[in-house]
């Protein structure tokens, strides 16, 4: 009784909070608002109303993430405060551009990223079935990697504005704006480079090898991960298939060897 007991109290701890969202198919509702933030920002040209809009898109992109790859209580309730303190710093800065150099609000973002990454590639590559959602997992820890780089190239071009130069056809937005950021971090990840943007400065030249290497090794690891857990969970079904036939062979022979006995007996 004991153990099954500890085992009761143990459970609520690392009961989630929202049974509806943490099963896989939360990493597939999760990797919809990336999307929605990767490729339509871009799109578009913010106004003030516009980027307080898609403040609460980030953060609740940030919410969702948490919810569907966070099973620690504790963790969760950490990635939720960082999500309200970010949402808070950003409306400050929108209201009070000069304390934008600060970039604490970036720095939040960029915090509240990077947890996300570890808990959504530890979420995908937990062992158990491989589905589809957890391949979306694995899809949203990519793109998850691209923001993350993008916000770190706009907290260092509050530092030095001119880190990475940009061509005069998109030059017309404002120094360290996302969407440019977010084109030139996934142009950098994903290899594809129009010669219209590049890194100056020596750290953002570094950030941009480091992401291009990501970038490249990212999706084969990928793959062959989630292939060897398919192929690994495939063989333990066989394994386990072939040991039952054997138990059950087993168990026949040796009812016919006692059946043979008594009848020798009688």
């Amino acid at each position: 009784m004991r153990p099954r007991d500890n085992q009761a109290i143990s459970k609520p701890s690392d009961a989630p909070l929202f049974p509806f969202w943490v099963a896989d198919r939360g990493l597939s509702f999760f990797l919809a608002f990336l999307v929605l933030i990767t490729i339509f920002v871009p799109m578009i040209r913010l106004s003030r109303p516009g980027r307080i809009g898609l403040d609460l898109i980030f953060a609740f992109m940030l919410f969702s993430g948490a919810v569907a790859t966070i099973r620690q209580k504790a963790l969760m309730y950490l990635v939720v405060a960082v999500t309200v303190f970010e949402f808070a710093a950003d409306l400050i800065v929108e209201f009070n551009s000069s304390l934008g150099h600060l970039g604490w609000d970036t720095a939040l973002k960029i915090s509240g990223l990077a947890i996300l990454i570890v808990m959504t590639l530890r979420h995908t590559f937990r062992p158990g079935r491989v589905s589809v959602h957890r391949v979306m997992g694995g899809v949203a820890a990519y793109l998850l990697i691209g923001l993350t780089w993008a916000f770190g190239y706009k907290l260092l071009m509050e530092k030095r504005p001119d880190a990475i130069h940009f061509q005069s056809s998109i030059a017309g937005s404002p120094t360290g704006e996302p969407s440019r950021l977010i084109y030139f971090s996934f142009a950098t990840l994903t290899s594809v480079s129009y010669g219209d943007a590049y890194p100056i400065h020596r750290v953002a030249r570094s950030m941009a090898m480091a992401e291009a290497l990501i970038g490249q090794l990212y999706p084969s690891i990928l793959i062959a991960t989630l292939v060897g857990m398919a192929l690994q969970a495939r063989s333990s079904g066989g394994v386990t298939g072939r040991a039952t036939e054997k138990n059950d062979t087993d168990l026949i022979s040796e009812h016919l060897i006692k059946q043979k006995h008594f009848g020798d007996c009688t």
